[in-house]
C-alpha cells in the first residue's frame, strides 16, 4: 500500500510520461496563451473602408464629408455623385459600408426642416457595422452642433455661450473595466477560463482511459489515491491558472484591478474544483479515444453558457440551470469580477459558494464511486 504522497508524485510523474497528456494540460494551454490573443491584439478595429454619396454637392455636405474621415473607426476612401455607385461598391466588398447624402441636404437644413442621410451596413459583420454607424453618427452630431453653435452665435452671445448653450449636457463615459473597448480584453480572459477547464478534463479523461486499458501505477480502488490525484491535478491547474494571471495577462497589458488576496482564494478554489469534476468525469471514460469523442464538441456550448458571449438573461432557463454543473460558468465571473474590475472576495461569495458546491459534489462521486482503474498485476 503506498501512501498519499507517494501516489500524488506518482500521478504528477504519470502525466508527465505520457506526451499526449502532457502535450494537453502543459503544452496546451501555453501554445494557447500565445495563440488565442494573438489574432486580436489591435484591440479595436479602425479605419474601416467607406464611401460617401455627395448627391446634394453643397458646402455642408462637404463638411459631413470632412467629418466623417476625421472619425478613428471609418476611412472614406471614395465619395461619389450616385447611390448606385455606392450601392455596387458595397456588393462587390470594396467597403464596407457607406453614406447617401441625398440632393436638397443643405436647403433643408437652412429652410429649419429635418434632413435625413442614409447610412448603409454590412450586417455580416456586425463589430464593422455598429463601428461604421457609430463613426457617421458622431460625424451627423458634430455637424449638427456646429449649426447649433452658428444659430446662437446669431443670438449677439459670445462664443463661449454659444458652445454652452449648444451642449448643455455634457456625458462624460468612463469604464471600470476594458477602458478602450478592446476585443482582446473583453474575450481572452473569459476564453482562457475554459481553455485551462478543458484542457485539463482532456487530457486527465485521457490518462485515465489508459489506466483502465493497460492498468493504473497505483490502486485506485484506494480513496487517498483517488485524492492524491485530485491535487496533483489541482497543482497543474493551479500553476496554469497563475501562469495566465501574471504573465499572460501582464504580457498582453489586459487590466488588472483585483487584489492578490482576493484573487489567490478564487484561483485555489477554481483549481480544487477543476481538478475534482475532471476526475469525478474522466471515472466515466472507459476507453482513451473516448475523451476526445465525447468531450471536444462541448467546448462551444461552454463558452456560450459561460455568460459573457451571449447574455444569460437571454439563455433558456433549464440550459441555464445545467450550465452550473460546469466549474468555467461561475469560475469566468468570479475571474472577471475579481481580477479586471477589481470586486473583493466578499463581492463574489455566490460564485465561490457555487464553486464550492461542486467541488464537494465531485468529491462525493470519486468517493463513493466503486469501478475504478486497477493495476494490471491485481
Amino acid at each position: 500500500m503506498v501512501s498519499f504522497w507517494q501516489s500524488y508524485w506518482c500521478s504528477l510523474a504519470a502525466i508527465f510520461r505520457d506526451r499526449n497528456v502532457m502535450l494537453l494540460v502543459i503544452v496546451g494551454p501555453i501554445v494557447y496563451s500565445f495563440y488565442y490573443p494573438f489574432p486580436y491584439s489591435p484591440e479595436v478595429v479602425r479605419e474601416i473602408p467607406v464611401a460617401v454619396a455627395d448627391m446634394d454637392n453643397s458646402s455642408l455636405s462637404r463638411q459631413l464629408v470632412r467629418l466623417a474621415d476625421a472619425s478613428p473607426d471609418i476611412n472614406v476612401i471614395n465619395v461619389v455623385s450616385d447611390s448606385t455607385e455606392l450601392r455596387q461598391a458595397l456588393w462587390n466588398g470594396d467597403i464596407e459600408g457607406g453614406l447617401i447624402i441625398p440632393a436638397g441636404f443643405r436647403r433643408n437644413i437652412m429652410r429649419g426642416e429635418t434632413a435625413n442621410a442614409v447610412v448603409l451596413g454590412n450586417g455580416a459583420y456586425f463589430m464593422f457595422d455598429s463601428l461604421e454607424l457609430r463613426g457617421f453618427s458622431n460625424a451627423v452630431q458634430a455637424l449638427s452642433a456646429q449649426l447649433e453653435r452658428r444659430h446662437e452665435l446669431t443670438l449677439s452671445v459670445s462664443p463661449e455661450q454659444a458652445a454652452e448653450l449648444s451642449d448643455p449636457v455634457r456625458l462624460d463615459l468612463r469604464t471600470t473595466s476594458n477602458p478602450i473597448g478592446g476585443y482582446s480584453t473583453y474575450v481572452v480572459p473569459a476564453v482562457a477560463v475554459v481553455v485551462l477547464q478543458q484542457t485539463l478534463l482532456l487530457g486527465i479523461c485521457m490518462l485515465l482511459g489508459r489506466w483502465r486499458e493497460s492498468g493504473s501505477p497505483y490502486d485506485m480502488t484506494f480513496r487517498k489515491n483517488r485524492l492524491a490525484l485530485v491535487f496533483a491535478v489541482a497543482t497543474i491547474c493551479l500553476a496554469n491558472t497563475l501562469y495566465y494571471i501574471g504573465l499572460v495577462y501582464w504580457r498582453e497589458d489586459y487590466p488588472h484591478l483585483g487584489q492578490l488576496r482576493d484573487l489567490l482564494p478564487v484561483v485555489i478554489v477554481f483549481s480544487l474544483t477543476v481538478a475534482a469534476w475532471s476526475v469525478a468525469i474522466s471515472s466515466c471514460i472507459r476507453y482513451r479515444v473516448q475523451a476526445v469523442i465525447h468531450l471536444i464538441p462541448t467546448s462551444i456550448p461552454i463558452i456560450f453558457m459561460g455568460g459573457f458571449a451571449w447574455p444569460i438573461e437571454s439563455i433558456p432557463t433549464p440550459l441555464v440551470a445545467a450550465s452550473m454543473l460546469v466549474p468555467s460558468t461561475v469560475g469566468i465571473q468570479a475571474f472577471l469580477n475579481v481580477d479586471q474590475m477589481g470586486a473583493s472576495l466578499v463581492q463574489v461569495l455566490p460564485e465561490l459558494t457555487g464553486l464550492f458546491m461542486l467541488f464537494i459534489g465531485s468529491l462525493a462521486l470519486i468517493v463513493y464511486r466503486k469501478n475504478w482503474p486497477v493495476p494490471v498485476d491485481k
